[in-house]
């Protein structure tokens, strides 16, 4: 009886002791750039659904001849890992010295990276566990803060007062890539504007407002166009203007523009250059007058009160309306102005869309989103956070003469909070200098994973890496963020291929998240069904396919490692326990139909998995395994007679062997245990060669074996209409069909199907019936 889960513990042990998967450099490499999960929570379905991805790729081209640098790291830097940590530990940085703060950061991290190394090992992943790479350990921040300085120098990385994007709750910056969309009910309320009529969501950034906007195209206030207009409560005068932008179909067709009440109102004001009047910041709205540093829900009410009071109020509206909001918390955004940190983006949009053509997208089509997010590109990258735990800008500031001091190369990395010894202005020599306090945004190390895993070697020349694997949800973030500094550092592109994985949904096509209750664990899973066939349903979609949560998938995952299970114990009870044979001549039909079958599976698996069609492959590969090896090849040798007996073993034993190499990289653990039964000198299938396709075990005979299967198959059929079994004897049938190739293969027939006479008809259609 096969015990999953010992046996799978025991190849996890056998692989982390003999440190099977260690990357050694040759002459023909192939690299992986790994995706770094956070620490700051546990591994869930969505990660041992999309990691085993990276895992087929890895196995099977370590198979293929290829030493393969399958890295890992952990992302243990940013807004994740301190909300984590206050959490575990209780503390905040308001109770806790920086220097503090930030050491119990690292120490946290490091507990949690080792039980999620265990975790993401549990899955059977073949990568560098024994030596990963964090993104807050003083290699990556000297990395991160040499790059940074590099893109100082060449005016790429820069400093502004300028309209920020902003998340109240979180207390930072971010940038454009962090918003979504939201849909949110709230109220339109419509005021009577100095006898124009406008309608806006944002009634409590009256006080911001620098001027009135309408299409131009609308005729409803063509005579107004460019004249002054009041606003009400505030009384200052702003000019009525027009850009086509304007919906003339959203409330009455003319907004008012605050300064900022969304991204609409910031590209106005830029594109028309007009004054500004900031009454929103940190999440409070002061405007000297009717709001006096107060939060937006209790000023729109004082707001509206004040309107109606004074009879402004026209009408007001529940409807929804879509907002934009931090990714991360749900918060909706506000805009400021501030000074913050920069990469210069938008001036090389056409660089990064040719970039994005050099690189092979699998599925192509998710190219498609990469390219609509840098055309949609609206700002430069916001680098800078009003963070703590993350990598420090290597800046200071000179509080006599303002000149930005940049730390030397030499003494990376440093901390300038912690560190602002012997610090002197280059310009003035005062040493009345500042350190800068941001951090930067974790985005801004976890672009640079190809840089990070290939210095940690001491590996540059393998740039390019060969493939980055990654979900569709992280394509405008990530993907082209590294696409973005891989340009700016290198003018390459930083892999050859981008292999993008889907999300997982619940049975009924739910999104799983704790509040749903429909979360399932990964450890449940293997507990029940074992890793393998994790694994196995990782592999049922196409690249960049959802995927539901089926137990039925899983279910053939388990039922696959059984009946591998079950066939390498056939195999020995047929062959007495003999592994050995000569196949140079193959003379049995049915060998030269088996082998037939098994070539062209060999050849068919091998285009999908260098294609990364895993599921393609896989799915050619039970075909062969399932029907034609075990229903009918075994059944057909294990009845045969003595003449072939070698011949059979020596077959039967190379396609089973060659099949488990073949599920090696979707099905590691069960393959493993077998190959050893069949191997045990072996160190591990996982380092055997990937079975290759020749077409000199291409016979004829497979097409006069495949009508005989048929003609089996067939009397399959009538014994289960008959709800006989397939084991019981039959005295005589009368088969219709090909009199030539029944006649020449009738003992097949006979043997398998335990029938005593045949009598042929000849015919086109394939007929079966008792003789009574």
């Amino acid at each position: 009886m096969l015990d999953i889960v010992s046996m799978e513990n025991k190849w996890r042990d056998y692989w982390k002791k003999n440190n099977v998967f260690k990357f050694t450099k040759g002459d023909k490499n192939f690299s992986i750039d790994t995706p770094p999960p956070t620490v700051s929570g546990k591994m869930h379905l969505g990660h041992a659904y999309s990691y085993p991805h990276q895992d087929f790729i890895a196995r099977y081209k370590r198979m293929k001849g290829y030493n393969v640098f399958y890295p890992w790291g952990f992302d243990d830097n940013g807004l994740p890992t301190e909300r984590y940590v206050e959490k575990t530990r209780n503390v905040t940085i308001e109770n806790t010295p920086l220097g503090d703060y930030i050491e119990i950061c690292k120490e946290e991290s490091k507990k949690a990276e080792l039980e999620l190394a265990d975790a993401w090992y549990s899955i059977g992943l073949s990568a560098s566990f024994n030596d990963y790479i964090d993104t807050s350990s003083d290699f990556s921040m000297k990395m991160s803060q040499k790059l940074f300085l590099d893109l100082a120098r060449s005016g790429r990385a820069y400093r502004a007062e300028a309209p920020y994007i902003r998340c109240p709750t979180c207390k930072t910056a971010i940038s454009q890539i962090e918003m979504k969309d939201a849909i949110i009910d709230t109220d339109l309320v419509y005021i009577n504007f100095d006898g124009i009529e406008i309608a806006t969501t944002r009634p409590e950034m009256l006080g911001a407002c620098v001027a009135v906007f309408v299409n131009p195209g609308d005729e409803r206030y063509k005579n107004i166009i460019g004249k002054k207009i009041k606003v009400p409560l505030y009384g200052n005068e702003v000019p009525v203007m027009s850009d086509e932008s304007i919906d003339m179909n959203f409330g009455t067709g003319a907004e008012m523009l605050c300064t900022f009440g969304d991204q609409n109102d910031l590209e106005l004001w830029r594109k028309y250059n007009l004054d500004s009047r900031i009454i929103l910041k940190n999440d409070k709205l002061n405007d000297s007058r009717y709001l006096d540093n107060i939060g937006i829900k209790e000023a729109r009410k004082r707001i509206i009160e004040e309107l109606k009071k004074n009879n402004y109020i026209i009408k007001i509206e529940k409807i929804k309306h879509s907002v934009n909001t931090h990714e991360r918390c749900g918060t909706p955004i506000e805009i400021g102005i501030s000074k913050q940190w920069y990469i210069k983006d938008l001036d090389i949009k056409k660089e990064l869309l040719e970039f994005g053509d050099k690189i092979e997208w699998i599925p192509e089509y998710m190219k498609t989103r990469y390219d609509n997010w840098v055309n949609g590109l609206r700002w430069d990258w916001c680098i800078s956070r009003q963070r703590y735990f993350g990598i420090p800008f290597p800046v200071w500031y000179c509080n006599k003469c303002g000149t930005i001091i940049y730390a030397d190369e030499k003494d990376l990395p440093v901390d300038p909070r912690l560190v602002n010894k012997n610090i002197k202005c280059p310009a003035c020599g005062s040493d009345d200098v500042q350190p800068e306090r941001d951090v930067m945004d974790t985005w801004a190390t976890s672009s640079i994973s190809p840089t990070l895993y290939l210095t940690h070697i001491n590996s540059m020349d393998m740039y390019p890496m060969d493939v980055r694997f990654q979900g569709h949800d992280i394509i405008t973030s990530w993907a082209f963020t590294t696409i973005l500094r891989s340009y700016l550092h290198y003018n390459k592109i930083p892999w050859k291929k981008i292999a993008i994985s889907g999300n997982v949904y619940d049975p009924f096509g739910q999104k799983m998240s704790k509040s749903k209750g429909n979360i399932v664990e990964p450890k449940d899973i293997i507990e029940k069904y074992g890793a393998d066939a994790l694994r196995f349903w990782g592999s049922t979609t196409m690249p960049g396919e959802n995927i539901k949560l089926r137990e039925q998938d899983l279910v053939r995952g388990k039922k696959t490692v059984i009946k591998l299970y079950n066939s390498l114990n056939l195999l020995k009870i047929i062959s007495g326990g003999k592994i050995q044979g000569d196949i140079n001549i193959i003379k049995s039909p049915v060998n030269k139909w088996i082998m037939s079958k098994y070539e062209k599976t060999v050849r068919e698996v091998t285009g999908y998995m260098d294609a990364y069609e895993v599921m393609k492959a896989r799915s050619a590969l039970d075909k062969f395994f399932w029907s034609n090896y075990c229903d009918n090849y075994l059944e057909i040798i294990k009845n045969d007679n003595e003449e072939y007996r070698n011949e059979n073993i020596a077959v039967s034993y190379l396609i089973m062997e060659n099949v488990l190499k073949m599920y090696s990289p979707i099905m590691p653990f069960i393959t493993e245990e077998l190959y050893h039964e069949i191997h045990p000198d072996s160190i591990s299938i996982a380092l055997e060669k990937y079975p290759e396709y020749d077409d000199k075990y291409l016979f004829n005979e497979e097409n006069d074996i495949d009508y005989i299967i048929s003609v089996i198959n067939s009397i399959r059929a009538l014994k289960s209409s008959l709800k006989i079994s397939m084991a019981a004897p039959i005295d005589s049938l009368n088969i219709t069909g090909d009199s030539e190739k029944i006649g020449r293969y009738g003992y097949i027939i006979k043997n398998l199907m335990h029938i005593n006479n045949i009598k042929i008809t000849s015919g086109e259609n394939i007929n079966i019936n008792v003789i009574q």
